[in-house]
């Protein structure tokens, strides 16, 4: 696995002992320096550091009454010889807030719990705000995890956790936790207590979905790719690089430039590439009772803006564009702009 990304720093790399902590160890015994960098806290610097807050303090005479650090400081950091008895060593990395970032938000971003997140981070003890520019300190632990096991059962759900952490324990992804807890679709939050159930973890794979024959009465949908019924990536929460999101539509699987067609019939609103948006190019549908569809991905539209189109029109062709992660069709429906799964049309 390569080595990931947070707000400019080196996710895998954070040494134990911090990069600039210098060793200068005497017979059993010795000392090494840190120089402490804007950002940094007592409690962040001890545990990049692996010693304790009162170790500090007994090495650095001005730390004895005050948390407070200064960006500067060079600080002198106790090593011992002597093994240690801790559990497992503690690696860390850090984030960078960015503008418009929640405390829970960090949280589902770096894969930890809102809980180890305060821990890490005494400014966040008493308080949910973070700043633009504040350098957060976030633990991760080498040792595996003995909190729960992972199988299929029921999980209670602790402080400061939430889908994608739950997910990650289990080995799960947040759209197979969702779908074994029903409850929780459209992004609605778990709290401490909840009881989860944790499904059997599955490989996951492109499933096939059965289409109805169309028939001509009004009302009735057609399938956008006739022939094609393997769906890569459901309607709801699912997880990308980016961290969780909503998935408001379903990925099925064709070939590169397979013919794309409306599923009922109506006008057209928009044929034009979206790559602000992720949409790369993507064809949009109005239809005459509220229903609105989208075709996004595409390699080729084949309409145009104010045009009509009648139900199993060509309007596009499969492809790879925008925020894709691979060759396939986004099938989106919307009623009267309200998102709704596809496949509970058909």
């Amino acid at each position: 696995m390569g080595v990931r990304m947070w707000g400019g720093a080196s996710w895998g790399r954070a040494a134990l002992l911090g990069a600039v902590l210098t060793a200068g160890l005497t017979g059993g015994a010795g000392a090494g320096s840190y120089r402490v960098k804007a950002g940094d806290t007592l409690s962040g610097i001890a545990v990049r550091t692996g010693v304790s807050v009162t170790a500090l303090r007994a090495a650095n005479p001005r730390l004895k009454s005050s948390d407070a650090v200064q960006a500067g400081w060079v600080l002198t950091v106790p090593t011992s010889s002597a093994p240690r008895a801790v559990a497992a060593p503690v690696k860390v990395g850090t984030y960078t807030v960015r503008a418009g970032d929640t405390l829970s938000g960090i949280a589902v971003r770096t894969g930890v719990s809102v809980t180890a997140l305060r821990a890490a981070n005494p400014r966040l003890k008493t308080a949910d705000a973070v700043q633009a520019g504040w350098v957060l300190t976030v633990p991760t632990s080498s040792a595996p995890s003995t909190a729960a096991p992972v199988k299929a059962g029921t999980y209670t759900v602790r402080d400061g956790e939430n889908l994608m952490v739950i997910a990650r324990r289990f080995g799960l992804s947040v759209t197979q936790l969702v779908n074994a807890n029903p409850q929780y679709r459209g992004g609605k939050a778990v709290w401490a207590g909840a009881k989860l159930v944790i499904p059997p973890r599955t490989a996951t794979a492109s499933r096939a979905v059965t289409v109805r024959a169309t028939g001509s009465r009004p009302g009735r949908w057609a399938w956008p790719l006739p022939g094609y019924h393997a769906i890569s990536s459901d309607y709801g929460e699912r997880v990308l690089d980016e961290g969780p999101e909503m998935h408001y539509g379903v990925d099925i699987v064709a070939p590169h430039g397979t013919p794309v067609r409306a599923a009922r019939s109506g006008r057209v609103l928009e044929s034009r590439a979206d790559f602000e948006r992720g949409w790369g190019w993507t064809v949009v549908l109005e239809h005459p009772d509220g229903w609105i569809t989208r075709y996004a991905h595409l390699s080729a539209t084949l309409v145009k803006p104010g045009e009509l189109v009648v139900q199993g029109q060509p309007v596009g062709r499969v492809g790879n564009t925008g925020r894709s992660t691979g060759t396939h069709l986004h099938f989106g429906t919307y009623l009267r702009w309200d998102p709704r799964d596809p496949l509970s049309l058909y």
